[in-house]
């Protein structure tokens, strides 16, 4: 009769021992999840940074762009042309690996809206004059993007 009650008691222990370690797993990886999502919003802050810093550290790389803006690729220069489509391609990446974020789970949905916004705002028409639009990936950031420019029409 002392055997089962050990037994019983070892037994709840021992499930007992499971429920914490299950519990403290979950604990674990919903901090690991908030540190990927924390991670993933300073590496998008910090590019974004890093772009703008080298815009504005150029001498003549937002005169290029303005130009490009104001009077369109034919009034540039195979070099000017040249820096304009290394920009635009860098930002296209960015972007992209922003939607993989999201996709992932580790960026909001406000962040990719703002990143739509932009697209539809002028970005996207700025890829297709510099033959960059066909080279959007995945076809789900592609559908994206059209339904967004849809909206928007």
């Amino acid at each position: 009769m002392k055997k089962v009650s050990i037994d019983t008691w070892i037994q709840s222990v021992g499930m007992l021992s499971v429920v914490a370690g299950l519990i403290a797993l979950v604990i674990e990886l919903n901090q690991s999840q908030t540190l990927s999502q924390a991670t993933a919003y300073q590496t998008r802050i910090s590019e974004i940074q890093e772009a703008q810093r080298e815009l504005a550290l150029s001498k003549d790389l937002a005169e290029i762009l303005e130009k490009f803006d104001t009077q369109g690729i034919n009034a540039l220069s195979s070099s000017e042309t040249s820096r304009v489509v290394a920009w635009h391609s860098a930002v296209q990446w960015r972007m992209q690996g922003q939607y993989y974020q999201y996709r992932q789970g580790f960026l909001e949905r406000t962040a990719l809206d703002r990143t739509l916004n932009d697209l539809a705002n002028g970005i996207y028409q700025r890829w297709e004059s510099l033959g960059l639009a066909e080279r959007i990936q995945p076809p789900e950031w592609r559908e994206e993007i059209e339904n967004r420019l849809r909206q928007n029409q």
